[in-house]
C-alpha cells in the first residue's frame, strides 16, 4: 500500500515462504517533465530491498516438571523447571502469532535461554542423577527453508541452539520492521545484532557441540542450526545492515558523498559474494532455500556493483574528470541489462509468477535515469569539456578496496549454575552441584557418613 499522508512506501509480497521488502520515507515518482539528474527514489528502493525470513516453529510442547518429576523435587529445581516450561510456551506463542513481532520473539527467546541453559548444565555436571520420568523430545521447523520439515532431537543443546536462532531471526525481523518505518539506522543496528548472534553460533557454540561428540548429523538439523549456513548468514545480515546504511545516506536531502557510497555498495557486493561462497559449501542445506531468494541475491549483487560504478562515476564527474566519469557510468549501465546466461554479469531473469516482478518497475526507472544522466554528460563533454572517453575504465581507476562499515554486534551466553537433583531412594539428599564442593573436608566427610548410615542402616 502507499500512503501519501505519511509519504511512506511499503511493499510486501509473499510467495510461499518468500518475502521481499522495499521501504523508505519518500513518495514514489517515475520521471518528470524536466529531467532530474539527482539519484532517483527508485535507487533507494532497490538498494534497500531485502529478503524477510520467517522464524523457527516449535511442533511439540515440552513439560520439564513432568520430565524431572522424581529427581527435580528440590524447591529451587522445581521452580526453575516450571518457569522453563512456562517460558517455552510463551516463546511458542510468539512464534505462532498471527502478526509476528520480531521484538516479542527476541524478548521471549531471551527469557527462555538462561533456563534451558541451566537445565543443560545441570544434566551435564550430574549425569548420574539426571534421570527422566518422561522422554524429552524437541521438535522444530526451520525459519529459513522454503518447505520446512520437522527436525526432532532429544538433546537439550538442540533446543538451546534453536532458541538462539529465534533470537537471531527475531532481530532480523525487527530490522525489517524498522526499515518499513523508515528507521534505517535502527534497522542497520538490528541486522548487525542478528549477524553477531549467528557469528556466535558458527564460530563458538555449534563447533563446541560437535567437538563434544554430539551424535547428530548436520543434515538432520534445520539449516540455521548448522555451522556452515550460520556462518553464511553472518555475511548476509552484515550486507543487509550496510544496505540500510546506504539508504540512510541517500534519503538525506542534498548531494551525498558519492565516493563513500561507491565504497559502501562495493562492500555490500563483497558481503553477498562471501555469503554465496560459504553457503555453497553446505550444498545440501542450500538446496532447501527458496530459488527466488537466490534470484534476489544475484539481483542485489549486480545492482550493488552497478551502483558502485554509478556513484564512483558521479564522484569523478564532480572532480572534473569528465571523460573517465562517462566511461564508468557506461560500464555501470551494462550491469543493469539482462544477463545473456547464468555465469555472466547482468540482471537475472525474473519469472512472471515471481514476487520479484515488483522490482522491475524501479529497475526500469533506474535504467532510464542512467541513460538520461549519460546523455547529459556526453552532451556537456562534446560541447564544453572535450575530454577523451576511454573505451574501458583502467584497473587503477576502479575501486580496489570495499568499505565494510557494518560489524557483528558481540554476543555471548551467560554461564549458569547447576540445579540440585535428588537421586531416588530413601534418605537421599540432593546431588551436590560443583559449586557446593568447596566446603571443608570435615563437612563433606560428615555428609558422606550420614548418607552411608542412611543407606546401610548403620
Amino acid at each position: 500500500f502507499f500512503s501519501f499522508k505519511s509519504l511512506r512506501l511499503y511493499w510486501s509480497l509473499s510467495f510461499f515462504c518468500f518475502q521481499i521488502h522495499l521501504s523508505f520515507s519518500l513518495p514514489m515518482s517515475y520521471g518528470s517533465e524536466e529531467p532530474d539528474l539527482g539519484h532517483p527514489d527508485s535507487a533507494i528502493r532497490l538498494a534497500s530491498a531485502v529478503h524477510r525470513f520467517k522464524v523457527p516453529i516449535m511442533t511439540k510442547s515440552t513439560d520439564f516438571e513432568k520430565a524431572f518429576k522424581t529427581v527435580g523435587t528440590h524447591a529451587k529445581t522445581k521452580a526453575v523447571m516450571k518457569k522453563a516450561t512456562d517460558s517455552r510456551q510463551k516463546l511458542d506463542s510468539a512464534l505462532l502469532a498471527s502478526t509476528l513481532s520480531g521484538e516479542r520473539i527476541y524478548v521471549e527467546a531471551t527469557r527462555y535461554l538462561p533456563l534451558i541453559h541451566q537445565i543443560l548444565i545441570t544434566c551435564k555436571v550430574q549425569p548420574e542423577a539426571a534421570r527422566l520420568d518422561e522422554r524429552l523430545l524437541f521438535e522444530w521447523k526451520s525459519g529459513v527453508e522454503k518447505t520446512p520439515e520437522k527436525f526432532s532431537n532429544e538433546a537439550l543443546m538442540y533446543d538451546m541452539v534453536m532458541c538462539i536462532c529465534c533470537q537471531a531471526l527475531g532481530k532480523a525481523s525487527t530490522a525489517t520492521e524498522a526499515s518499513i518505518a523508515g528507521e534505517f539506522a535502527q534497522a542497520s543496528r538490528e541486522y548487525s545484532a542478528a549477524a553477531g548472534i549467528f557469528q556466535f553460533l558458527a564460530e563458538d557454540h555449534l563447533p563446541k557441540w560437535i567437538a563434544k561428540g554430539a551424535n547428530v548429523e548436520p543434515e538432520s538439523l534445520p539449516t540455521e542450526a548448522t555451522v556452515g549456513p550460520s556462518g553464511a548468514f553472518v555475511e548476509l545480515f552484515l550486507a543487509n545492515a550496510q544496505q540500510m546504511a546506504v539508504a540512510t545516506v541517500l534519503i538525506k536531502p542534498g548531494t551525498p558523498n558519492y565516493s563513500l557510497l561507491a565504497k559502501l555498495c562495493y562492500g555490500i557486493y563483497e558481503r553477498l559474494e562471501a555469503f554465496m561462497q560459504k553457503l555453497r559449501k553446505a550444498f545440501d542445506h542450500m538446496q532447501r532455500l527458496d530459488e527466488d531468494f537466490f534470484t534476489l541475491i544475484t539481483f542485489q549483487s549486480m545492482l550493488q556493483l552497478s551502483l558502485c560504478g554509478y556513484f564512483h562515476a558521479r564522484s569523478f564527474w564532480d572532480s572534473s574528470d569528465y571523460g573517465m566519469a562517462i566511461a564508468m557510468l557506461s560500464e555501470a549501465n551494462i550491469l543493469l541489462k539482462p544477463r545473456t546466461h547464468a555465469g555472466k554479469q547482468g540482471m537475472p531473469e525474473i519469472g512472471k509468477g515471481s514476487p520479484l516482478v515488483s522490482l522491475e518497475k524501479d529497475l526500469k526507472d533506474l535504467r532510464a535515469h542512467y541513460g538520461i544522466l549519460l546523455k547529459s554528460w556526453e552532451s556537456d563533454n562534446s560541447s564544453v569539456y572535450f575530454e577523451s572517453v576511454p573505451r574501458k575504465v583502467p584497473e587503477e581507476k576502479k575501486l580496489s578496496q570495499p568499505l565494510m562499515l557494518s560489524k557483528p554486534t558481540p554476543y555471548t551466553v551467560d554461564e549458569q549454575d547447576p540445579l540440585p537433583l535428588v537421586m531416588p531412594g530413601p534418605g537421599n539428599a540432593p546431588s551436590a552441584p560443583p559449586s557446593e564442593l568447596t566446603r571443608g573436608d570435615s563437612d563433606l566427610a560428615r555428609r558422606l557418613q550420614e548418607q552411608l548410615n542412611a543407606g546401610h542402616g548403620y
